[in-house]
C-alpha cells in the first residue's frame, strides 16, 4: 500500500504532464478576442434601451411623449442621440400629432431636434383624415414652434399630394411655406 507521500507523487506524475499538455496546446484553447468598446458609447454618460420619456406642462397635462429603441446622452456634445424615435405631441386645441424617423439628435436645452432618415410627420392620430409629411431630414425648433427642412418634401392627404424642395412650418398655427420646385396633384372627390 502506498503512503500519503507516495500517493501524492504518483498523482503529480500523472496529472502534471496532462496539465502541461493542455496548457501548451493552443489548438484546444479558445482564442480570446479583446472586445473594443463602441466609439459612440465612449462619449455617453448613460443610455436607455426601449425608453419612453414624457413631458408635462405646468398644469400637469401630458404635453409630449418620446419613445425610442435607444437613447444615448453625450454630455461633451450636450445632446441626446435617439434611435427610431417616435414623438407624440398633445395639444388640447388641436389633434394629436406624431413624428417619427430612423434617428435623431435632441439638444440638452431642448432648443433643437434634428431628425434624419424616413421622417414622417402626421398631423392627426387618425390616419384616414391625417395629412402626412415625408422627408429625409427635419429640424424642429420647439421654443420657436418651427419645423424646417431643405430636403425634398412630400405632403399628402385624401385630397391630393404636393411636393417641394425645402419647407418651413409654424407648428402652432399650421402655416406651411414651401420653398422651391413645388408641384401638386388635387384629387376631385
Amino acid at each position: 500500500m502506498l503512503t500519503g507521500r507516495a500517493r501524492l507523487a504518483a498523482a503529480a506524475a500523472i496529472l502534471i504532464p496532462a496539465v502541461i499538455y493542455l496548457g501548451m496546446d493552443s489548438e484546444r484553447r479558445p482564442i480570446q478576442v479583446k472586445q473594443e468598446p463602441n466609439p459612440a458609447y465612449q462619449q455617453a454618460d448613460y443610455y436607455i434601451v426601449n425608453g419612453k420619456i414624457r413631458d408635462f406642462d405646468s398644469t400637469g397635462l401630458l404635453k409630449q411623449q418620446l419613445s425610442s429603441t435607444q437613447l444615448e446622452h453625450q454630455p461633451a456634445l450636450q445632446q441626446t442621440v435617439v434611435t427610431n424615435p417616435e414623438m407624440q405631441i398633445f395639444n388640447a386645441d388641436q389633434p394629436n400629432r406624431r413624428v417619427s424617423s430612423l434617428k435623431g439628435i435632441i439638444s440638452d436645452n431642448n432648443d433643437e431636434v434634428t431628425l434624419e432618415g424616413k421622417v414622417l410627420f402626421q398631423d392627426n392620430s387618425d390616419a384616414s383624415i391625417a395629412t402626412t409629411l415625408r422627408t429625409d431630414s427635419l429640424t424642429i425648433l420647439p421654443q420657436q414652434s418651427i419645423a424646417r427642412t431643405d430636403d425634398r418634401v412630400v405632403i399628402s392627404n385624401s385630397s391630393g399630394t404636393t411636393t417641394s424642395v425645402g419647407m418651413t412650418i409654424d407648428t402652432d398655427s399650421g402655416i406651411l411655406n414651401l420653398l422651391s420646385d413645388v408641384t401638386g396633384v388635387y384629387n376631385v372627390n
